[in-house]
């Protein structure tokens, strides 16, 4: 039987022990550790203890005094980056490198605790930070203390307890179908059409659109394919990429104005291209440059505020015409799941979070239009 209190050592600063830890997995040899300093015997004898009872099960390991700022470099570039799409992981790397890390590093890995994390979002509210982006914030540091922990770096991961910020919930701002009226009527017929024709008529993303081949339209059947994304990527470039998510990579049905307009633009582009001969670059692109080369998002973004002015409608971002085509079907009443479906949302609920707005106004006409079928009926009652 293990004597504790010989191994606990009074000194000036309290009182230390020092006890076998396992053995070195490199050189077999055994290994020790000291801990301290403890207020009382009693404390140190408790520690003791319980460290004693970890190494006899296995589960005993020195949590890591690497920096944080390291660690946060290391988990990045060797767990993280390789799970999440390229434009992801840049936009990630900014805030990590610019919010997370700058705040904690002169913290080891193994001081951060729940106070230092819920301290850290006070911070950044109190900098006029929005809930939404401290909650992003919140969730590297999640993902990155649980990595450690399966890494056994720390015992336990601070931020499980921690209390981000609530996201405020803020209606999508879209335009009514006049103000959509309104803009295409300025752009009809133009060379500037096709990518916002695309985008309200059909809800795709902006990268979906730009990076849209003739390949993927089936005049037919009326379909479109979406099957990949054209991004800008700081360093990189312009790049394709694939869909977001599975649900992403999907079949979106148009109407035969768009097939017409389409059909239309089709033959302007050939003309182009004979005009250009080699000089024209046919990446089969549908939005491109005027010689056939990929078209930068930011240019059209440019484009599409230039635009807004000349239409005198609200100002919205380009994302926000997805918005407008969803927000316009579930106001016809349109199936959520179709809607759903149109937009590559991975779950209806989504869908129904998203424009629970527009929900609620059907809501009231379901009301009415029930109230109005059961008095029309109670007032002509079936003859038996």
């Amino acid at each position: 039987m293990m004597n504790f209190d010989k191994l606990i050592k009074e000194k000036k600063k309290g009182f230390y022990f020092r006890i076998d830890v396992g053995k070195d997995p490199v050189t077999g040899k055994r290994k020790q550790a000291s801990f301290g300093p403890f207020r009382t015997k009693t404390e140190a004898k408790k520690e003791l203890l319980k460290i004693k009872n970890q190494v006899d099960d296995g589960s005993y390991f020195k949590e890591s005094t690497e920096d944080f700022s390291m660690f946060m470099e290391r988990w990045f570039n060797t767990s993280y980056k390789r799970t999440v799409e390229i434009t992801t992981a840049k936009s990630r790397e900014y805030v990590i490198r610019n919010h997370i890390t700058k705040y904690f590093q002169h913290k080891k890995i193994n001081e951060i605790t729940t106070f230092d994390i819920d301290s850290f979002y006070v911070d950044k509210l109190d900098n006029g930070y929005s809930g939404a982006y401290i909650r992003q914030m919140h969730n590297l540091l999640n993902q990155a203390f649980d990595q450690a922990v399966k890494w056994s770096l720390v015992k336990v991961n601070p931020v499980k307890n921690a209390k981000p910020p609530k996201v405020k919930s803020e209606e999508k701002i879209t335009w009514t179908v006049d103000e959509v009226n309104r803009f295409l009527n300025l752009i009809k017929d133009s060379s500037m059409e096709i990518p916002y024709l695309l985008a309200i008529f059909t809800g795709m993303r902006r990268g979906e659109v730009l990076g849209l081949k003739w390949d993927d339209v089936d005049f037919e059947n009326k379909k479109i394919r979406i099957k990949r994304s054209l991004c800008f990527v700081s360093g990189k470039g312009l790049i394709f990429k694939e869909p977001k998510t599975k649900k992403s990579k999907r079949q979106i049905s148009i109407s035969q104005h768009v097939v017409n307009v389409l059909k239309k633009y089709k033959q302007k582009q050939e003309f182009q291209k004979e005009k250009l001969g080699v000089q024209y670059q046919d990446n089969n692109l549908i939005v491109c440059t005027d010689d056939g080369k990929p078209l930068d998002p930011r240019n059209l973004l440019r484009q599409f505020y230039r635009l807004i002015e000349e239409a005198n409608v609200p100002r919205i971002s380009f994302h926000d015409l997805r918005h407008t085509h969803a927000t316009i079907l579930m106001q016809q009443g349109e199936n959520p799941k179709v809607v759903s479906e149109r937009l590559g949302h991975s779950r209806v609920g989504i869908t129904l979070d998203l424009y629970s707005h527009v929900s609620d106004d059907l809501q009231e006409q379901a009301a009415e239009k029930f109230e109005n079928a059961l008095l029309k009926q109670s007032q002509n009652p079936l003859v038996h």
